[in-house]
């Protein structure tokens, strides 16, 4: 039998009535209003040693402990939705790094900061909370570009030979270095790619001579789609430039991976390997969008 459009009639359920729609009867889950949160935070101290997968597992933790209303992803491991800025190198201090945490219910950015330095510990501090869109960027595709602050042993040269060396630096079209990924001998091997850094470096300025003899450089370095400047690399290119040896002496294999940390060495593939230029320190003061 068809109904009168032609169309045949719903199967019948126990008792021979006819079934009714999938879903009849049920009340449409209205969607849930969430918040989202920009967290500006500092990592500094022992903490700059713990790498970024422990960072997520203990802010995730932290946020838990806190008593924050988490927004939970869909599905059989729900997890809270949060979403970090760019990695911060291990043995990095970072003063203006951000995460993205949002919430189902807003509470007063304040409170949040007030909960989330109650629990979290030495050397990570939530330094401002605001509200943002849910529907902009994330921290990553907002910013692009990285400032770092390096301090070198200036070994007894002046400030104006730093200045002479980031000048013929900067000079150059081309500045290539080996990265290398993975550990030689393990288990996977390892792969090396030459990079031309040049167009990763937006900004080089040796500004000072500290009173313990370091020489401070400022660095802008681009994070985006071309790839990300390294503050190491750089400033093996600096020591190479200065050295009166060119892109040669900066030219440098960088280890990379999860467990490989900022791992690089100079002067070729047989040369010793350490995790930066010696006597190196390194902080990241932040990020801005250029172009």
């Amino acid at each position: 039998m068809s109904l009168p459009d032609g169309t045949a009639p719903p199967p019948a359920g126990p008792g021979g009535t006819a079934s009714p729609p999938v879903g009849a009867g049920k009340t449409p889950t209205p969607p849930t209003t969430r918040w989202r949160l920009r967290l500006c935070y500092a990592k500094t101290g022992r903490m700059r040693f713990i790498s970024h997968l422990d960072l997520i597992r203990l802010f995730e933790r932290t946020a838990r402990r806190a008593g924050l209303p988490l927004s939970m992803s869909e599905g059989y491991s729900p997890a809270p939705r949060i979403a970090y800025g760019w990695p911060l190198p291990v043995g990095m201090s970072g003063l203006g790094e951000y995460v993205d945490v949002e919430l189902v219910a807003r509470v007063a950015p304040e409170a949040v900061m007030a909960s989330l330095n109650q629990v979290l510990p030495e050397g990570l501090e939530i330094k401002e909370a605001r509200y943002i869109s849910p529907h902009g960027p994330s921290a990553m595709a907002e910013f692009n570009t990285g400032s770092y602050m390096v301090q070198l042993p200036a070994e007894g040269r002046e400030l104006s030979e730093w200045r002479k060396a980031v000048e013929g630096l900067l000079e150059r079209s081309k500045l290539e270095v080996t990265r290398v990924k993975g550990a030689p001998g393990g288990d996977q091997g390892s792969t090396s790619k030459v990079v031309d850094v040049r167009p990763l470096i937006r900004r080089v300025e040796a500004r000072a001579i500290t009173p313990d003899g370091q020489v401070a450089i400022f660095m802008e370095l681009e994070l985006g789609g071309n790839g990300a400047g390294r503050p190491d690399e750089v400033a093996g290119l600096i020591l190479g430039e200065i050295s009166g040896q060119g892109s040669e002496a900066g030219d440098h294999s960088r280890q990379s991976g999860p467990e490989a940390g900022d791992h690089s060495r100079r002067g070729g593939p047989e040369a010793g390997r350490h995790l930066r230029p010696n006597g190196m320190v390194a902080v990241r003061l932040g990020f801005r969008r250029q172009g």
